[in-house]
């Protein structure tokens, strides 16, 4: 073989040249690279009930309840068995799930008379979704006040967040059974159905028609495009007592919505610690906590057979959002997605029903917290775990999605990513939970708690002491002490009937989570103000 000696100048030459070949070269592989995670990232789709109680499904035993699309999803993805609201009501619940903040952070409940900043709008998940390049849908019931338009006006008048969504057939705050009975929920109005879930179900449909227009009301929307992935948020209001209590079983209804599940009625049972109204001795909190009263709407759990009459109710709405969650999976199916489109199914909190002559939420025990919560990754089959037992929270939802959907995660997210859990991995993990409750309307008191796998320590505080919101998100951290305490222990008592906070033997469990209980409310209310427009009138 014969080599040819090159001049110094010419092999300095030839060594560019193939230098040059290779940067173009690995250049293109990796923009090719970046290109296919960019088509192929996953699609979002995130099914929110309201009001919905854990145990309210097939998978999860309910004797009565036919749910086969959510046990479906739930046998073929992620289901946490211990899933929280930390806030117990819609608003700072949906707040929390969207922004991946404790409301002692993003500071927006009923009576906080804020509106998030279009600041903190831009740092939930589906707004972070959007600048990354996807496609975002919202079908259905919001109850987050959002932004100020240029008129001033604040909240669910501003129309930031109609105008923030893609594709957006949605209303605020309630809907109730028959949403086109309300003026306030015109968008509806061109819909062939009545009932609330089969209207949301024409607005998923239209969402889910390639190259289609959709009339929504207000105006045109085209439907979602073909060449990028998509976000979609579906949320019901549903179980909630505004939509079942409004049910009038019309002619017009489907039979699911009239006949269905009432042959089983004798078979409907009620909680081991329900306590009718009339029966009512001792209250479960001493009177000058909280008074015991609630608002009308949860009137249902008074006595025996209301409660059992508007549990059928719920039942058959939770059968319809099922029904609409198979229509779903059946046109990811059709299009050929279904095999890399994540979806989420869980409720903004639970409720009660009639535990110790109870009703409504708020209330920081297992009823109003707890919920379902399942995360279906089709990409995941292989390496699922299908049942977790951490202690897990609406909280985490929106870091999950953003790591899921490989988007960077805003470090202010207090929640915690569960990929790692639905993959199967045994990742450090919070071993207590913060609830809590600023909510001082509707007669409640101020709560917080600190919930373990083991124990749950709840402190409440005087209503004569409340202030402005702001003021009483600090003002425990500030010294302001409790005026009653619960500790429970839920291995041995988990439907929390002892309180075990004057018992001697416990004095160091109680002593170890009202430190925790401190360091927690700290830690998740920060230094900073709330980052929400204040002082808006009541709309």
């Amino acid at each position: 073989m014969k080599f040819i000696q090159l001049s110094k100048a010419t092999a300095m030459k030839v060594k560019f040249f193939f230098m040059k070949i290779f940067l173009l070269t690995t250049c293109s592989i990796a923009a090719h690279e970046v290109e296919d995670v960019k088509t192929k990232r996953p699609n979002i789709v995130v099914v929110l009930a309201d009001d919905m109680r854990t145990n309210y499904t097939g998978f999860e035993g309910h004797a009565i309840i036919k749910t086969p699309n959510i046990d479906k999803l739930a046998s073929n993805g992620t289901v946490f068995i211990k899933g929280f609201a930390t806030s117990a009501a819609c608003t700072p619940s949906r707040t929390s799930l969207l922004t991946g903040l404790y409301e002692r952070r993003h500071g927006i409940n009923f009576n906080s008379k804020s509106s998030m900043t279009e600041d903190a709008w831009s740092q939930t998940y589906p707004m972070i979704l959007k600048d990354a390049g996807y496609f975002v849908g919202y079908v259905g019931k919001n109850h987050t006040p959002i932004g100020k338009n240029e008129a001033g006006v604040l909240g669910y008048k501003s129309g930031v967040m109609e105008q923030s969504f893609d594709y957006w057939y949605g209303s605020h705050k309630h809907l109730g059974f028959y949403p086109k009975d309300h003026k306030r929920h015109a968008i509806f109005n061109n819909a062939k159905a009545y009932t609330q879930i089969e209207i949301l179900e024409e607005g998923l449909e239209n969402f889910m028609a390639p190259n289609e227009a959709f009339k929504a009301g207000y105006r045109f929307l085209d439907s979602r495009p073909k060449d990028k992935p998509f976000a979609l948020m579906i949320n019901f209001n549903v179980p909630h007592s505004w939509g079942t209590e409004s049910m009038q079983q019309r002619d017009s209804d489907l039979d699911l919505y009239k006949t269905v599940y009432r042959d089983k009625l004798s078979q409907v049972t009620i909680p081991e610690t329900y306590v009718a109204n009339k029966d009512i001795k001792t209250p479960k909190l001493p009177l000058d906590v909280y008074n015991g009263k609630y608002i009308k709407s949860y009137n249902y759990v008074k006595t025996p057979s209301t409660l059992k009459e508007r549990k059928i109710r719920e039942i058959q709405t939770i059968s319809g959002i099922d029904k609409l969650l198979g229509k779903l999976v059946h046109h990811l199916e059709k299009q050929g997605i279904s095999d890399n489109t994540i979806i989420v199914f869980t409720s903004d909190h639970g409720l009660m029903h009639g535990e110790f002559g109870l009703g409504g939420k708020v209330h920081l025990y297992e009823p109003s917290v707890r919920i379902p919560l399942v995360v279906y990754d089709p990409r995941m089959k292989q390496q699922k775990a299908d049942k977790r037992h951490e202690l897990v929270a609406l909280v985490d939802i929106a870091p999950t999605l953003l790591e899921l959907t490989n988007t960077p995660v805003p470090a202010e997210m207090q929640g915690k990513s569960l990929k790692p859990l639905m993959k199967g991995d045994k990742p450090q993990w919070r071993q207590e939970i913060f609830l809590e409750n600023m909510m001082t309307i509707q007669n409640y008191p101020r709560m917080e708690g600190v919930r373990t796998h083991k124990w749950k320590y709840v402190r409440y505080f005087d209503k004569k002491k409340d202030q402005p919101y702001a003021a009483m998100s600090v003002a425990s951290i500030n010294g302001e002490q409790p005026i009653y305490e619960e500790l429970f222990d839920l291995e041995n008592d988990p439907h929390e009937i002892s309180n075990l906070i004057a018992e001697p033997e416990y004095t160091d469990v109680v002593k170890e989570l009202r430190n925790k209980n401190a360091v927690l409310v700290k830690e998740y209310r920060g230094n900073k103000p709330f980052n929400t427009h204040v002082n808006y009138v009541k709309q």
